[in-house]
């Protein structure tokens, strides 16, 4: 009977320091997982409004049934130059959550796919950046060791997003052929490239109705 509770009490000290263990690095975990997308909602908003300095604390606004949240972009000064919406749409297989920039005209100034997982190779194209430099300067920097220098200047946006900047609403549509005028589709990933331009022309048209027209 005495080995029974000392067994019992061996493995419920034990259990107990395992939770305790669990608990602190599941904090930890969380702390820096709410971290990480803070610093991508700043970047994210940079990328979104070029030339704001700041933004205001998160606003909301309704687009059809659903709730999406905007922030006011402003220069130095504090005056308001612009709005950065964030919305989400179902995409071929997940959430693919956008911010775009827009200014008072209802003109999108850019946009950042904030999160999206997507099929790789496919609708994951939708993040993938310009190549930098050429395939020899690459193997090259492999062979001496030496790292690729950075460029100063903005970060690189990707080219299917690229096609959204300084485009009117009317312009957001969704094609197969080259285009200027609307955004072409990423071959093989349409139904993601049309959930990207729903989470950009959805909200901007609720916004512009809702928020810049009262």
């Amino acid at each position: 009977m005495k080995n029974i509770i000392h067994y019992a009490l061996v493995l419920f000290i034990i259990a107990g320091v395992a939770g305790l263990g669990l608990h602190g690095v599941s904090a930890a975990t969380e702390n820096r997982i709410a971290e990480s997308k803070k610093a991508a909602l700043a970047n994210g908003q940079k990328i979104a409004f070029p030339g704001a300095t700041k933004f205001s604390n998160e606003k909301t606004f309704d687009v059809h049934d659903k709730k999406a949240v905007y922030y006011d972009a402003m220069d130095s000064s504090g005056k308001t130059i612009g709005y950065v919406l964030r919305y989400g749409v179902m995409g071929y297989q997940s959430i693919v959550e956008v911010l775009t920039g827009i200014t008072p005209d209802g003109t999108v100034k850019a946009i950042k796919v904030l999160s999206q997982a997507e099929t790789p190779g496919l609708g994951a194209e939708v993040d993938t950046l310009p190549s930098s430099g050429t395939i020899w300067s690459k193997v090259g920097s492999l062979v001496s060791n030496k790292k690729e220098e950075k460029k100063d200047g903005p970060p690189p946006i990707p080219a299917f997003q690229a096609q959204y900047s300084d485009k009117p609403i009317s312009g957001l549509k969704v094609v197969k052929e080259k285009t200027d005028e609307y955004i072409e589709s990423i071959s093989g990933a349409t139904i993601t490239s049309r959930a990207v331009t729903r989470a950009v022309r959805e909200p901007a048209e609720a916004f512009v109705k809702e928020i810049l027209k009262k």
